[in-house]
C-alpha cells in the first residue's frame, strides 16, 4: 500500500499491487468490506480485465495504468453513468499535464488521440436499497508504455509512449490522473452534469459528427444533455438522445482491445 494522502478526497488510499484478477474486482470486495471512497487499487498486471459491455482489456505487464477508485457519490443508481463522463475529462487533462497530449473523448468514456484509442473507462455500480446507489467502482485503464500495438489494434489504438516518443514514470501517471480526477469529482458532486457539460463538450470528438445508434438510427451529434445523453439530430429533424449502449462514429469504429 502506498503512503497516503489525506488531504485529497480521491487517493488518500493506493493498494499498489502486482498480478491480479482485475483491479476492478479487487476494489469492489474493498469497497463490500467497508473501504472509504477515495480507495484506489491499481495493478502491474490483470488476467481478467474487463472493458465496456463485457469485452476483455488486454494489458502487458508494466505497460499500462490499471486502476479502479472506490466512489461512494450521493447520487441515485440512474445517474451512475456520468461518472465516466467525469472521468473522461480528467483523462484529458492529466494527459496534457503529463504528456503534453492533445487528446478528445469520444462518447461516452473513451479517451482518444487522433483517431486512436488511449484510455477506456468501465463505470460499476451496486445499488444498496430502492433508488440508492452503493459504491461505485470507477475503472480506468490508460495505455502508457506500450512501444507498439499488434494488427488490428495497430490502427485503433495508441499509448503515450507511441505519441511522445518516450517512456512515462507509472506513478507519476497514476498521481497526475488522481489530481485531475479529483477535482472533477469535486465538481460533480457541487453541480451534477451541468457542472462539467462545457468542459466535456470542449474536448469533445463527437461534436459535429455522424453517429449510428445501436438501434440503427443515424444523425449528427449536436449536444451533451444535462443527464449525460448524446444529443443527435436526424436528416429528418427530429432529436435523439442516446444514454446508453454502442455508437459507431463517422470517423472510425470503437476501437476494442
Amino acid at each position: 500500500m502506498s503512503r497516503p494522502d489525506p488531504s485529497r478526497r480521491l487517493g488518500h488510499t493506493i493498494h499498489a499491487l502486482g498480478t491480479v484478477d482485475s483491479t476492478q474486482a479487487v476494489a469492489a470486495r474493498l469497497a463490500a468490506a467497508g473501504a472509504p471512497e477515495g480507495t484506489v487499487v491499481t495493478a502491474s498486471h490483470q488476467t481478467a480485465g474487463r472493458g465496456r459491455r463485457g469485452r476483455p482489456w488486454l494489458d502487458h505487464e508494466g505497460e499500462s495504468l490499471l486502476m479502479s477508485v472506490i466512489l461512494r457519490p450521493p447520487v441515485p443508481p440512474g445517474q451512475a453513468p456520468q461518472l465516466s463522463l467525469v472521468g473522461a475529462v480528467a483523462i484529458v487533462d492529466a494527459l496534457g499535464t503529463f504528456g503534453g497530449l492533445r487528446a478528445a473523448i469520444r462518447w461516452p468514456n473513451d479517451v482518444m488521440v487522433s483517431e486512436r484509442k488511449i484510455c477506456g473507462m468501465l463505470p460499476e455500480a451496486a445499488t444498496s436499497g430502492p433508488g440508492a446507489l452503493g459504491p461505485l467502482i470507477l475503472g480506468v485503464g490508460l495505455n502508457v508504455n506500450q512501444p507498439a500495438f499488434p494488427e488490428p489494434l495497430k490502427a485503433l489504438a495508441t499509448s503515450v509512449r507511441l505519441e511522445t516518443g518516450r517512456a512515462s514514470d507509472l506513478d507519476e501517471v497514476r498521481e497526475a490522473v488522481l489530481a485531475a480526477l479529483d477535482r472533477w469529482y469535486a465538481r460533480f458532486l457541487a453541480a451534477g452534469v451541468a457542472g462539467l457539460r462545457e468542459a466535456w463538450l470542449a474536448r469533445s470528438q463527437s461534436i459535429g459528427r455522424r453517429t449510428k445508434a445501436g438501434d440503427g438510427r443515424a444523425g449528427v451529434v449536436i449536444d451533451l444533455g444535462d443527464d449525460g445523453a448524446l444529443v443527435v439530430r436526424t436528416e429528418s429533424g427530429e432529436t435523439l438522445r442516446i444514454l446508453a449502449g454502442d455508437v459507431i462514429m463517422e470517423a472510425a469504429d470503437a476501437a476494442r482491445h
